[in-house]
């Protein structure tokens, strides 16, 4: 851009520069047709009062300069050194050539003035470049230097603004993942004081108590079990829900059946479905399909089913379906079970929450991963729920 621009001044400049010696030639020749017309008719006139006078004779007293006389021999055939014709003559041709120069001088002076403006506000556009790029270095991201007009300095404007878009949405990532680690470490260390307190306080009282009946002794030994199955528990489902917020779990986009997902979750859990002789009652329409990652969405369904299963009766009934529409497809879980209340239903998906039916070994995260993991595949889901009536989970995925 730069050098086009260039070139166009400069093409633009020995134009007008070609235009000047133009007029410059023509005036030149005008003077010279006027001279020549007027020495002409002087030599004519010469003839015509001095017939003794040759034509060479008078070339060669208008030529002759030489001789101090010369001023004499003109006026002494009537020419006289301030001819008011020759002196018109020679003002015309003067003012003709000053008006050329100053043409010349003027779009000299144009072109000139426009290539300092030019210069002048490129170098001060570059001098804000620099001094954005200091504050970029400085991690300020919040300047917006964005450019809509034409040229090589803005396109470089221009590129720097998306440089700094992208630094400041990185910024604000790396802030988010510092604020979700951080959350994590203290929902963790939160999570683990309990157990990990009365796993101590139960080994204290084996080792204080040596001679302890075999009975509470093996108490004390299945209570600890228990206790570090519930940590190992909430580490795994913790640092899986971790990473999605964190953003460093990389979800697949693929082609996922929702009948097939659902059947491998209900392959998780079969055996706690057998100890409660649960029926699930499966309502698949055909060709029911969306865009997500296969193993998260297993592991999503998994949950709700066996959140589903946790809150109903022995002997109870499940029903989960499947439909689809041109904006969504569905899967909707539903139990009979105790149902929640008002409160549980606005806090049902907050990390550690737990609802007042909850299962005591319920560590309240469940549901949290879950929505994650649903949002991550562009999905919505929803609960409704009646006091023991049971509750409905109703997950759309947004095609």
């Amino acid at each position: 851009m730069k050098k086009k621009l260039l070139l166009k001044i400069g093409g633009l400049f020995l134009l007008f520069s070609l235009i000047g010696f133009f007029f410059a030639q023509l005036n030149y020749q005008n003077y010279q047709k006027k001279i020549n017309n007027f020495i002409y008719g002087l030599i004519k006139n010469l003839n015509e009062k001095y017939p003794e006078l040759s034509e060479k004779e008078i070339i060669q007293l208008l030529n002759n300069q030489e001789s101090g006389n010369y001023l004499e021999n003109y006026r002494k055939y009537g020419i006289k050194e301030q001819d008011p014709i020759l002196l018109s003559i020679e003002k015309s041709y003067k003012n003709s050539l000053f008006l050329i120069l100053f043409y010349c001088v003027l779009i000299s002076g144009t072109f000139g003035l426009f290539i300092l403006y030019y210069y002048h506000k490129t170098s001060k556009k570059i001098k804000e470049i620099t001094n954005y790029m200091q504050e970029i270095n400085e991690k300020n991201y919040s300047l917006k230097l964005e450019s809509n007009t034409e040229g090589e300095v803005s396109i470089l404007q221009n590129e720097i603004y998306k440089m700094t878009i992208m630094l400041r949405s990185e910024s604000d990532n790396l802030k988010k993942e510092k604020l979700s680690l951080k959350e994590s470490i203290s929902d963790i260390s939160h999570q683990l004081k309990t157990p990990l307190t009365s796993i101590s306080i139960m080994l204290d009282n084996i080792l204080d108590n040596p001679n302890m009946e075999e009975e509470i002794k093996l108490d004390f030994i299945k209570n600890v079990h228990h206790q570090i199955e519930s940590i190992n528990t909430l580490i795994i489902a913790l640092l899986k829900l971790s990473r999605i917020e964190a953003g460093v779990v990389e979800f697949k986009k693929e082609k996922i059946s929702a009948t097939e997902i659902i059947e491998k979750a209900l392959e998780n859990v079969e055996i706690i479905k057998e100890m409660k002789n649960i029926v699930i009652e499966t309502h698949f329409k055909e060709n029911v399909f969306f865009i997500g990652d296969k193993t998260w969405e297993i592991e999503a369904l998994t949950n709700l089913i066996k959140n589903a299963i946790e809150h109903s009766d022995h002997r109870g009934k499940i029903e989960i379906k499947t439909s689809k529409n041109p904006i969504y497809t569905q899967i909707e879980i539903k139990d009979y079970g105790v149902g929640m209340s008002e409160k549980d239903l606005k806090n049902i998906f907050k990390r550690f929450y737990k609802g007042e039916h909850g299962n005591n070994d319920s560590i309240g995260i469940g549901l949290n991963l879950v929505k994650n993991i649903v949002e991550k595949d562009n999905g919505l889901i929803e609960v409704k729920s009646k006091i023991g009536k049971g509750t409905t989970f109703i997950i759309k995925y947004l095609k």
